[in-house]
């Protein structure tokens, strides 16, 4: 079960898009609706709320990330 993410966290995500531009580190696209705040340490695994530990996805690179589809390498960031 996930656990629900604090307020921090969700802030956290909001500036990294903001940041960003909101543009899709992987595929570029840059649709405001699309971005995503993901955390490369993932929150599930204790990923910090620090946002060196946030990237900008668009939803469509988000769910291919979650489904394995996707390999974003941490150490570049």
């Amino acid at each position: 079960m996930s656990k629900k993410r604090p307020y921090s966290h969700v802030k956290k995500q909001r500036e990294i898009k903001e940041l960003q531009n909101n543009i899709c580190i992987v595929c570029l696209n840059t649709e405001k609706k699309e971005a995503r705040g993901h955390h490369l340490i993932p929150y599930s695994e204790d990923g910090s709320n620090n946002i060196l530990n946030f990237t900008t996805l668009c939803n469509s690179c988000h769910i291919k990330y979650h489904a394995g589809k996707l390999n974003i390498d941490i150490y570049r960031f």
